[in-house]
C-alpha cells in the first residue's frame, strides 16, 4: 500500500466531510446520468454512514469523480493499472489527481499512442495530500 508521508494533524479532514449528504433523487440522477448499472448494486449511504472504513463488498466513489474528472464505469484498463501499480484504491484519490491521470490517458490516445505506466511515472509522482493521494 502506498505510504502516507508529510501528514499533519491540521490538514485532517473534519469528520463532517465524510458523511453522505445526498438524497434519493440526486443519487438516482447520478446513476442515470452516468449510466451506472443496477447490476453493480450501487447503494446510497444513509446520513449516518461514513465513506471510511469501506463496507465489505463496496467501494466509495465520489460524485465529483464523474462530474469533474470524466471518470466512468467500467474503469479503463490504464486507470486500473495505475491504481494497481501504486497499490491505492480509487476512493483514496483526490479528484485533481484523477484528472491528471485521465488527462494523460486522453492525451496519449489523441496522439495515437497507447498510455504506458512507465511514461506516466516519468512525468508524475504519487504524493499524500491529506486526506487523499494525488499526482504532482
Amino acid at each position: 500500500m502506498a505510504s502516507k508521508t508529510g501528514e499533519s494533524s491540521s490538514a485532517q479532514a473534519s469528520s463532517d466531510a465524510l458523511y453522505c449528504k445526498w438524497g434519493t433523487i440526486s443519487f438516482n440522477n447520478l446513476l442515470q446520468g452516468y449510466d451506472i448499472k443496477p447490476k453493480w448494486n450501487p447503494v446510497l449511504p444513509s446520513k449516518k454512514d461514513t465513506t471510511f472504513p469501506l463496507k465489505q463488498g463496496k467501494i466509495t466513489l465520489f460524485s465529483v469523480f464523474f462530474k469533474f474528472c470524466n471518470f466512468r464505469l467500467p474503469i479503463t484498463k490504464f486507470c486500473k493499472s495505475v491504481l494497481d501499480e501504486y497499490q491505492i484504491h480509487i476512493s483514496q484519490m483526490h479528484p485533481l489527481g484523477l484528472v491528471k491521470l485521465r488527462h494523460f490517458e486522453f492525451s496519449c490516445i489523441a496522439l495515437g499512442h497507447i498510455p504506458e505506466i512507465m511514461v506516466f511515472r516519468a512525468i508524475f509522482i504519487l504524493v499524500w495530500k491529506s486526506p487523499f493521494f494525488t499526482f504532482d
